[in-house]
C-alpha cells in the first residue's frame, strides 16, 4: 500500500500489519447536516411544502400533498 507522506505516521491506522487507508467521503460534514434538516427520514415533513409525511418502512419518500419525491429512489 501506499502511504501518504502528508499523514502523519502516528495517524495511521494498521491491522494484521496493513495501513487501513480511510475511504473518500461523499459528502461533506455540512452537506450531512444539511441532509438530516432536509430529508424526511430525519424530519418526519416534506421538504417542499413542509406537509408531515407519515413514517413507515418506505423504500419511496414521496409527498401526497404537493407530488414531491426523492430522486433517489426513482
Amino acid at each position: 500500500m501506499m502511504n501518504d507522506p502528508e499523514m502523519p505516521e502516528d495517524d495511521r491506522v494498521h491491522y494484521a500489519g496493513e495501513e487501513i487507508v480511510e475511504p473518500v467521503q461523499r459528502w461533506t460534514e455540512a452537506e450531512k447536516l444539511a441532509l438530516l434538516d432536509w430529508h424526511p427520514m430525519f424530519t418526519g415533513r416534506c421538504p417542499n411544502c413542509e406537509v408531515t409525511i407519515p413514517f413507515g418502512e418506505r423504500s419511496l419518500w414521496k409527498c401526497d400533498h404537493c407530488g414531491w419525491k426523492d430522486a433517489s429512489d426513482c
